[in-house]
């Protein structure tokens, strides 16, 4: 049964800020606690708002966004019929992160994908080794992406579709020279490395939505994280 929440709203979006008000409203009204230290994550906005606000909370999330999210298990068009179906009880469906450094310094867990990408408009060489395998080709970047963002720029980039479940990960390069590199799927415990060999400037990007400048000779490392993401299963 659920007893608290925490809810968050995206403060850009004017829908979100008054569903946030409605949403704790019902919640009050059915005697959920509101605060800061609720069993569950509401957050209203998006797949934005989830990927912004995961770093902060250790907590199932529930999101609430429009017909364009992916993460969000409700829009802001049905949540009424959907958000009921918790108070008596729900599941916590746990997902795969990544964890990553570059150049030693560990980086935000990534819930959807750890991207590399060129900032000027001209190609990176890139020497990319997955587990002991080395792997060299020119491309505008690579991703590695868990199995919640393979339904996006993952898939977008020529990636495969995995069952949220998964405990695999994968990498797919980013526009790649003659399609030398082909998406590869990678076991958790196989631990992924990257170095960029040309002069391109290039950045690590977390989710889409935080940026760190890499340099030439720079290393990327990338591994599954021993922590999960937990989604509200209704």
């Amino acid at each position: 049964m659920l007893k608290s929440a925490t809810v968050v709203a995206n403060p850009k979006k004017g829908w979100a800020e008054a569903t946030m008000s409605e949403v704790k409203s019902y919640l009050s009204t059915k005697g959920v606690r509101v605060s800061d230290s609720g069993e569950i994550l509401i957050a209203i906005g998006g797949d934005g708002t989830i990927l912004y606000n995961k770093p902060h909370y250790n907590k199932p999330i529930f999101g609430i966004g429009s017909h364009t999210s992916s993460l969000c298990q409700a829009r802001h068009d049905n949540w009424k019929q959907i958000l009921p179906k918790l108070l008596s009880g729900y599941k916590v469906e746990k997902r795969l992160m990544l964890s990553s450094k570059l150049d030693g310094i560990a980086l935000p867990e990534a819930l959807n994908e750890v991207a590399i990408r060129n900032r000027a408009h001209r190609i990176l060489v890139l020497m990319v080794k997955i587990g002991s395998k080395p792997h060299v080709f020119s491309a505008d970047g690579i991703l590695f992406s868990t199995s919640t963002g393979s339904t996006a720029y993952c898939y977008s980039a020529g990636g495969k579709i995995m069952t949220p479940a998964s405990r695999k990960y994968q990498a797919v390069a980013i526009a790649p020279y003659k399609r030398e590199f082909s998406p590869s799927m990678i076991d958790e415990k196989t631990k992924s490395m990257v170095e960029v060999e040309s002069e391109c400037d290039a950045d690590v990007i977390i989710d889409g939505q935080f940026v760190f400048p890499m340099r030439k000779k720079s290393v990327v490392e990338v591994w599954a994280s021993p922590d999960s993401a937990l989604f509200v299963k209704a």
